[in-house]
C-alpha cells in the first residue's frame, strides 16, 4: 500500500471518527446517555421530543459510524512490516478492527428505529433504546483481539525507528484495553461509575478511546513520513 493510500486512509478514519462524536453528542443526544432508570415512558417523551434530530444523527452515522474500518487496515499494513513469515498478528488486528466496528454502527441505526415511529408502544421504544447503549458501551467483545496484537507487536519488536509501534505505545493500548472491558459490567448496575452513563463505564472508554485512535493516527502518519524519506 502506497505512503499516500495510507494518509488517505488515516485522515478518513480520524475525519469520520469527529463526526460521529459530535453526532452522537449533538443530535443523538448520547453524550451523556440518558439515566439508565429512566421509565418506559420517559424513554418515549425523549424520542419523541428529539426525534427529528435523533432520525437525522442515524442518517450521519449511516456514514460515518465505521471509521475503524479504514484505521484498522493501515495499522495492519504497518504491523506487517514486522512480522516474518505470516503475518498473523496483523490479521488478528485486522479482524478484531473489522468487526468492532459493527458495535459502532449498530447503536445509532438502533436509536434512529426507536426514533422512528413515536406512536408505537413505549415498552418497545424503550427496548430499542437500551439494545442501542448497552450495544455502544459493552463493545468489548472484539476490542481485545485488536489490541493485545498491538501490544504483542509493540513490547516484542526490535528497535524500528521508522515503526509506528513504540513500547510507550504497547503500554498505553494494554491499559485502553483493559478500561474498555470495564464496559461489560453495564449489564449489572443501573446507577453508579459502572453503569451505561458511569464513569467507568462510558466517559473512560469515552475518552480513552479518542485519544487512543488520535495517538495511533499520529504516531503512524509519522512513521508512514520517516518510511517515505528513507524510501521504504
Amino acid at each position: 500500500m502506497s505512503a499516500r493510500a495510507q494518509n488517505i486512509m488515516i485522515w478518513w478514519g480520524l475525519i469520520t471518527m469527529i463526526i460521529y462524536g459530535l453526532v452522537l453528542w449533538s443530535l443523538c443526544g448520547m453524550v451523556p446517555p440518558p439515566a439508565a432508570t429512566l421509565t418506559p415512558n420517559e424513554v418515549m417523551a425523549f424520542y419523541t421530543e428529539n426525534g427529528f434530530k435523533i432520525r437525522v444523527g442515524a442518517m450521519i452515522a449511516s456514514w460515518t459510524s465505521a471509521f475503524m474500518v479504514p484505521f484498522s487496515v493501515v495499522v495492519s499494513v504497518q504491523m506487517s512490516r514486522l512480522e516474518k513469515g505470516v503475518p498473523v498478528w496483523s490479521i488478528l488486528q485486522f479482524a478484531g478492527g473489522i468487526l468492532m466496528s459493527i458495535f459502532l454502527v449498530l447503536p445509532p441505526m438502533f436509536w434512529g428505529i426507536a426514533a422512528f415511529n413515536p406512536s408505537r408502544l413505549a415498552d418497545v421504544t424503550a427496548l430499542m433504546h437500551e439494545i442501542g447503549m448497552l450495544t455502544l458501551v459493552t463493545t468489548d467483545q472484539f476490542y481485545i483481539f485488536q489490541m493485545v496484537a498491538i501490544v504483542y507487536i509493540s513490547l516484542t519488536q526490535k528497535i524500528d525507528p521508522d515503526s509506528p509501534f513504540p513500547r510507550w505505545m504497547g503500554y498505553f493500548t494494554a491499559w485502553a484495553a483493559f478500561m474498555f472491558e470495564l464496559g461489560a459490567i453495564a449489564f449489572i448496575p443501573k446507577t453508579g461509575p459502572f453503569s451505561w452513563n458511569g464513569f467507568f463505564v462510558f466517559w473512560c472508554p469515552f475518552v480513552i478511546f479518542g485519544t487512543w485512535v488520535l495517538a495511533m493516527s499520529i504516531s503512524m502518519l509519522r512513521a508512514i513520513k520517516r518510511q517515505q524519506a528513507a524510501g521504504i
